[in-house]
């Protein structure tokens, strides 16, 4: 076992979490007498000035669902939430744990400064407490009567209860919009708890797409050990999991929870999905996992960030010619024969051993066409080429070059009419293609998260590319194109995000 907390804590360190994430490992003796020693807040788990503060009023409930409980359950309204738009969603277990402003986790205050930066999404909190039996809650709320039966049951009981139960009252009551998408949906919990946020994303992926674990008691307390085993035999879930656990966590009949975590960690990046393990050297408690919190949440809302109000001067900007790496490809069709087309690759900040990561293509516009190898880097490649957004969101951007006299698409853009697709796809979307199936081969790459994009003459592309090979992508974002209405059904399957403007003169 010794080996192995090695490798995992190389692997952690390698994913930084500013100086917060992993905490070198206390001597010896202090570990044995306090293993959590080390784990100290930082600022983003404190109250910040000027920062505006959301409210947190907590209630009182009875279920259906599991007859003869009351619990109690505490909801989280940023300040920035106005009821226009649709907010997103989080779910603690032991809300009491979470919803302190003194424990272990604050997430009200971390919510509060990451909302308040644009790191996070404007989202609604709904801390939740385990079900009691009794006319009073225990004063001890991690002994409720009823927390493991809710929690460590390999059931979609406790998914059913708070989402055809207790959130539609609360979304009621307290005159909420929460956004029905599941990729807007995340839940978390502790010990048990952890493993009843897995259990109820595992049972409803369509309810949650995100998991966040801390200490999770993925053991035989009523079956969870059978995880691992069903994770690697069963059909990839579209959820995104963050693990924390420590080595000195519990080891007792249940099990060993430090490698009940690591058995999980690695049946998942076996299956291939979108996960993240953080080991540390802390016992069964909050103290590490309040610590990485901030980083935590920023890592598995990666793909919601709204912005920063933290600003970057040109002096911080990285030039995407550094970081793109350039390729070639060597093609013959039409009138090229062996004809030589370079290209650029934006690989993940890290790779991590038996991890697939997105691939996104970028098809840039008419003024970005040449040889050079470099024009194509203007717009989105620049922007992903900034750390925040590499680390933000690790995956593969390819940036073809169309060539001075070609257009991804040859129709005209200016014509009011709507374009007529060709029958064959041009020699520069050809090379695309190409492009595309070298990179599923030669790298990284999840096939089921190939994504594409384009700009003015690149949104013609994209939706020429789309419409062709809609089965090679799990969704579309056309810029300012045009495409033939009467080859719109092929992409009926396809998640399609359309951005186009009313003034728009180029491309009417």
């Amino acid at each position: 076992m010794g080996r192995r907390s090695e490798s995992i804590r190389c692997v952690v360190s390698t994913w930084v979490f500013g100086a917060l994430l992993l905490v070198a490992p206390p001597a010896a003796g202090m570990a044995q007498e306090n293993p959590d020693a080390a784990y100290v807040l930082g600022p983003d788990s404190q109250r910040q000035a000027d920062v505006p503060q959301g409210s947190v009023t907590t209630h009182q409930w009875t279920s259906a669902v599991f007859p003869g409980t009351t619990r109690e359950y505490s909801v989280y309204i940023p300040k920035q939430y106005d009821g226009t738009q649709p907010a997103c969603l989080m779910v603690f277990q032991d809300g009491h744990a979470y919803a302190s402003e003194m424990g272990d986790f604050r997430v009200p205050v971390v919510l509060d400064n990451l909302i308040h930066r644009g790191e996070l999404p404007v989202m609604i909190g709904l801390f939740i407490n385990p079900g009691h039996h009794g006319d009073a809650q225990p004063e001890n709320r991690w002994r409720a009567s009823n927390r493991s039966f809710e929690y460590d049951t390999l059931s979609d009981q406790y998914a059913r209860f708070v989402m055809e139960e207790l959130l539609p009252h609360v979304v009621q009551e307290q005159e909420l919009k929460i956004s029905a998408d599941p990729q807007d949906h995340a839940i978390c919990g502790i010990s048990s708890g952890g493993i009843c946020a897995f259990t109820a994303a595992w049972e409803h992926p369509e309810w949650f797409s995100k998991v966040l674990s801390h200490v999770g008691s993925f053991t035989n307390i009523r079956g969870g050990h059978h995880y691992e085993a069903m994770i690697r035999k069963t059909r990839r879930k579209p959820i995104r999991v963050l693990l924390q656990d420590g080595e000195n966590d519990l080891n007792n009949e249940h099990g060993n929870w430090w490698l009940a975590n690591l058995q999980m960690d690695s049946s998942l990046r076996f299956k291939g999905y979108d996960c993240r393990f953080v080991g540390g050297v802390g016992g069964h408690s909050g103290k590490h996992g309040g610590v990485i919190l901030p980083e935590s949440l920023k890592w598995l809302w990666r793909d919601h960030v709204v912005g920063t109000a933290t600003e970057t001067t040109d002096a911080g900007v990285v030039d995407p010619a550094d970081v793109y790496q350039e390729k070639s490809l060597t093609f013959s069709g039409g009138e090229y024969a062996d004809e030589v087309f370079r290209y650029r690759l934006l690989a993940p900040p890290e790779i991590a051993d038996g991890q697939k990561y997105p691939l996104v293509i970028f098809l840039h516009g008419a003024g970005e066409r040449g040889t050079d190898n470099l024009a194509q880097l203007k717009y989105f490649p620049t922007q992903m080429a900034q750390p925040l957004w590499r680390s933000r969101f690790p995956c593969y951007v390819l940036a073809p070059q169309s060539r001075s006299d070609r257009r991804w698409v040859e129709v005209d853009w200016s014509s009011p009419d709507d374009p007529v697709m060709p029958e064959q796809p041009g020699e520069q979307l050809q090379v695309v293609m190409q492009l595309i199936e070298k990179t599923l081969q030669d790298e990284a790459v999840d096939p089921d998260r190939v994504y594409l994009t384009g700009l003015s003459m690149g949104g013609f592309g994209t939706w020429d590319l789309a419409i062709r090979r809609p089965e090679w992508f799990a969704a579309v974002g056309p810029i300012c194109g045009g495409a033939d209405p009467s080859q719109l059904p092929a992409l009926k399957n396809l998640p399609v995000w359309l951005t186009h403007g009313d003034a728009d003169t180029v491309v009417p």
